[in-house]
């Protein structure tokens, strides 16, 4: 009886083990090794379908995803980091995939914003994957560990998506496995069967009176039997790939280097396209399309001086290019991200470029925000390995970013006679400041009827980027504001002179009957070293960006 009962609940366990794994072999995963979702509707009322970071929060399958569009419209499919895909839909109203429920349905929930635009998604160098264009689009991406996101939309970045989409995970030796399952079920099932229908043979008297001994241990053959087949599936299991089960992330924070070298490539070449088009046109819209923050004020600036004194535009340099770039390249976990370029440059061979480029989201094209000419002799820090500047790294310079900056206005103000003096190495650039500004005051100076007072004061203009690099110093970039004021004695009118470059902004027929006022911006790149050596100036850049009076 007990054997009959043995083989019932063996049988039953073994039709339960055979149709689990003959449904996942034959019907969820497949020769592919693939659980897929079947193809699903899916369309959003914002510009982006993408799903959150706890949907594939298990590493080592492969994710396929293949899309295509209900309306016949290019579209575009890619996997990037969260921190990247957070920042490109930031404040863009999309819809979020939550929940992918194989083989049956996909769930979403709408995430508010605006219309947007978004740049074009296939244009962008972030992603990790990506397929873009008509018709079927796919990608196949073996899931990584840490935070990633999956990004459906159409392909121009500019109208709601309305796709069909497939989503499967493949996993190694699955449909092995399965069958594994299957073939095991059968096995339990016959082995069940045979326990049920076979009869057992008669045992003679003197078997009976052995079996009836109080001193012979009793041992049921089913039990030898279970364990049996348990140790077979287990080995079945191990075999055909049961233990190579998807493990959980472990990388919660991700990074990775602001830019590649290809990347950096196209970037500076495309500057140097439009910057020179710019320069040749004048053109103050176009330059922004390359440049932002101090670098394109200072350029726009330049471009209208240039159209007010050089009308025939016969002053207008020839075009030049970045020759031979060097890069250092920071790793960042977030925007903004930056990196600095070095180079000759094509038009002036006894000076080289040092550009400080920023990408202020991830849906944002690289911008030039700063920009200097050292000459050739002057020696640069390297730029391999550079990395952002941090507070404890800060404690062991000669000055922090910003105690740098603010010691270099203080010595601009107070000139030769400032205490900041001993900070820095001898500059060519501060000293062609400091004249500059010594000449003017002895200019005005000469006529104290006519001119009571100069005011001329520099101050730090917003946050210094600083990158530490692997000789110990760090290389800061920074803006200082130059305001300038020059006022007169009564009953006397006053005007910026034809030619001079603050007559781009107040033309000489403008007089003024107390001050004439103008703003001069200019920027710096430094070298400061660790505690006990002096700040390097490696070069300075300004302009007149404003003036007029009152």
């Amino acid at each position: 009886m007990i054997r009959k009962v043995a083989g019932v609940l063996l049988a039953l366990a073994g039709l339960i083990v055979a149709v689990v794994g003959g449904v996942a072999a034959f019907w969820l995963i497949g020769p592919d090794d693939t659980v897929h979702s079947g193809e699903q509707s899916l369309s959003s009322k914002g510009l982006a379908i993408a799903t959150t970071p706890e949907l594939l929060d298990r590493h080592g399958p492969v994710l396929h995803v293949d899309v295509r569009s209900a309306k016949d419209e290019p579209v575009f499919v890619g996997v990037g980091r969260d921190f990247d895909v957070a920042s490109y839909l930031n404040g863009t109203a999309h819809t979020k995939l939550v929940q992918v429920q194989f083989p049956i349905a996909l769930s979403t929930e709408d995430s508010k914003g605006t219309a947007g635009p978004l740049a074009a998604p296939a244009a962008l160098d972030w992603w990790v994957a990506k397929a873009s264009g008509a018709g079927r689009q796919s990608i196949a991406w073996p899931i990584e560990d840490g935070p990633y996101d999956l990004v459906v939309m159409n392909a121009d970045g500019k109208t709601a998506p309305d796709v069909r989409a497939d989503l499967g995970i493949e996993i190694p030796k699955a449909f092995l496995t399965a069958l594994a399952v299957f073939v095991v079920g059968i096995v339990l099932l016959a082995l069940g069967i045979l326990l049920v229908l076979l009869r057992r043979r008669p045992a003679n008297p003197q078997a009976r009176q052995i079996t009836s001994s109080p001193n012979a241990p009793t041992s049921p053959p089913v039990q030898g039997g279970v364990r049996r087949v348990v140790a077979l599936t287990v080995v079945a299991g191990l075999l055909t790939g049961c233990s190579a089960i998807p493990q959980p992330d472990t990388v919660t924070t991700l990074t990775r280097p602001a830019i590649s070298d290809e990347g950096a490539a196209a970037a500076i070449k495309r500057y140097d396209e439009v910057s020179n088009a710019a320069a040749k046109r004048r053109d103050e819209k176009l330059i922004a399309g390359v440049e932002a923050g101090d670098e394109l004020r200072l350029t726009q600036a330049g471009y209208r001086i240039s159209r007010v004194l050089d009308k025939t535009a016969k002053d207008i340099p020839g075009p030049t290019t970045h020759v031979k770039p060097s890069l250092g390249v920071p790793t960042f976990g977030g925007y903004p991200m930056r990196f600095v370029a070095s180079a000759g440059m094509s038009a002036y061979k006894d000076y080289q470029v040092l550009d400080l480029w920023e990408r202020k989201s991830a849906g944002d094209p690289w911008l030039v925000t700063h920009q200097v000419t050292p000459e050739k002799k002057v020696k640069l820090p390297p730029l391999k390995g550079l990395r952002p500047l941090t507070a404890a790294d800060g404690a062991k310079l000669a000055a922090s970013p910003e105690a740098a900056g603010k010691a270099l206005a203080g010595y601009l103000n107070a000139g030769t006679k400032s205490s900041h003096v001993a900070l820095f190495a001898p500059s060519p650039d501060i000293t062609s400041v400091l004249n500059e500004l010594a000449a003017a005051r002895t200019n005005l100076s000469r006529d104290p009827k006519s001119y009571r007072a100069v005011i001329d004061t520099f101050t730090l203009s917003g946050t210094p980027a600083a990158f530490l690099t692997t000789s110990g110093e760090a290389l800061v970039f920074l803006s200082l504001t130059e305001e300038f004021q020059v006022q007169v004695g009564p009953d006397i009118a006053i005007s910026w002179g034809p030619g001079s470059r603050a007559s781009a902004f107040s033309p000489p027929t403008r007089e003024y009957d107390s001050a004439l006022t103008s703003t001069v911006l200019h920027q710096f790149a430094l070298a400061v070293p660790r505690r006990g050596g002096k700040i390097r100036v490696l070069a300075a850049n300004d302009d007149v960006v404003q003036a007029g009076g009152f």
